[in-house]
């Protein structure tokens, strides 16, 4: 799942390029919107790939947004493509929306609000890649009374993530409860496939904003952008018996990435989020831990004592990976500034290695299942990066630039070895977005 930035520009692309010109990429498949607000992707590992976005009415006010309609469209990697309208309102406005593709099958989530209402609605729509869907549903309903998300993270309050069999977990936490003035209480709903969703479960102890994972085992994880701790279910069996806290108190920018059964690298900032509109979010140095046979090690600090981090990453594959930051200045104010990119490598047993400074990126994004890592800039550059999006394939190999210049959305298969981009050729007429799928 990820929020579709507008202001991000990417390059605009010749008519008379092939696909193969991309080496790996599909040619850019197009979806002709009104005046969409957002848009999230998903991809398989057979190359199917799905867009969902939502369009605001051409007399919306800008600030509200209401008169709204979320779509998806699926492209198989067959050739098939079907577009669908979910929902849609002319007295409501959609805040986020999430997609997940897994077992051949589609799951779209998102958020709704009218005039009048106080509490949000949370909606779901499923069904196979091609063929008949169920009608939405509701899945909860998700008040949010007490401060802001913090800056910098756009979508907050509901997020998707599929198991390599197909089972779906979504978490959501609207104001579920706050604790030293941070948000915590997480509902989590399962679905499997070929079924609707479940009941939903009230975590007390969830951490804020809460995120899904699954390893390749089938374990789920849930973390929190602002929260030093993680929750562990074992595979199907829906319960999060553990509670493993890694730093207590709140932090800033927890990120967990997986690379096997029960193995990964979780980093965070040892700084904290803000919920006051006012104020920024504290920046610190960095710190993380490995994650091995299930077990957390204690954690390391990754950068030294002065460092200011706002921004920090984690990708892992079996192989190792990397954990990025870039110390800002004036964080969370309206002229943040990138001061320097960092990049820390992490081997396959989780044990750091060098640093390396990096100038306006690339970093490493997201990992594939087969262990492809999808590069471009990170989120704080600001327009100054100087590099788009590419796929540095396992095994080595010549690097494989995407169609899109800069792909505010760019997403990785958690199974198999394929990734995707999202992006708007031209971003001031905003008439359509392109996708591109890359696979070995």
């Amino acid at each position: 799942m990820r929020a579709f930035t507008a202001a991000l520009v990417s390059l605009l692309l010749s008519s008379v390029l092939s696909g193969s010109a991309w080496a790996g990429w599909s040619a850019p498949r197009s979806v002709s919107v009104a005046r969409y607000w957002g848009a999230a992707a998903a991809v398989d590992g057979r190359g199917d790939a799905a867009l969902a976005w939502v369009n605001k009415g051409a007399d919306a006010d800008p600030v509200t947004r209401y008169r709204t309609s979320v779509y998806v469209r699926v492209w198989t990697a067959g050739g098939r493509a079907v577009t669908r309208k979910l929902w849609s309102s002319n007295d409501a406005r959609t805040d986020s929306l999430d997609v997940v593709l897994g077992a051949g099958e589609v799951t779209v989530v998102w958020v709704t609000d009218n005039r009048e209402a106080t509490t949000p609605v949370l909606r779901a729509a499923y069904g196979p890649l091609i063929g008949r869907w169920r009608a939405p549903r509701v899945i909860g309903h998700d008040p949010w009374e007490q401060g802001y998300p913090p800056t910098g993270l756009d979508n907050w309050f509901e997020h998707l993530a599929v198991a390599p069999d197909g089972e779906v977990l979504l978490a959501f936490n609207r104001g579920a409860g706050w604790t030293d003035d941070q948000p915590v209480g997480t509902t989590v709903v399962w679905r499997r496939p070929g079924h609707s969703f479940g009941t939903p479960q009230l975590l007390r102890e969830g951490p804020g904003a809460a995120v899904p994972h699954f390893d390749m085992g089938g374990a789920a994880y849930l973390s929190g952008y602002c929260n030093g701790f993680v929750l562990i279910a074992p595979a199907h069996t829906h319960r999060f018996k553990r509670r493993i806290v890694l730093t207590p108190g709140g932090v800033l920018g927890f990120n967990l990435s997986l690379s096997g059964a029960h193995r990964g690298f979780a980093s965070w900032i040892d700084g904290r989020c803000s919920f006051d509109a006012e104020a920024a979010n504290t920046p610190g140095p960095v710190s993380g831990s490995a994650l091995n046979a299930g077990i957390f090690a204690k954690p390391l600090q990754l950068s030294s004592s002065s460092t200011t981090a706002g921004f920090d990453n984690v990708v892992m594959t079996a192989a190792g990976g990397t954990v990025n930051w870039v110390t800002v200045t004036a964080f969370g104010t309206a002229s943040p500034t990138a001061s320097a990119t960092f990049s820390r490598q992490i081997d396959a047993k989780g044990v750091p290695g060098a640093t390396q400074q990096t100038a306006s990126g690339p970093i490493a994004l997201a990992a594939d299942g087969g262990g492809d890592v999808l590069y471009g800039p990170e989120t704080t550059c600001f327009s100054s990066c100087a590099t788009g999006t590419f796929v540095r394939p396992v095994g080595g190999g010549a690097d494989q630039p995407a169609p899109a210049g800069l792909g505010p959305i760019a997403v990785a298969s958690p199974t198999g070895r394929a990734a995707a981009v999202v992006w708007q050729p031209n971003p001031l007429a905003g008439a359509t977005i392109d996708l591109a799928v890359w696979r070995p």
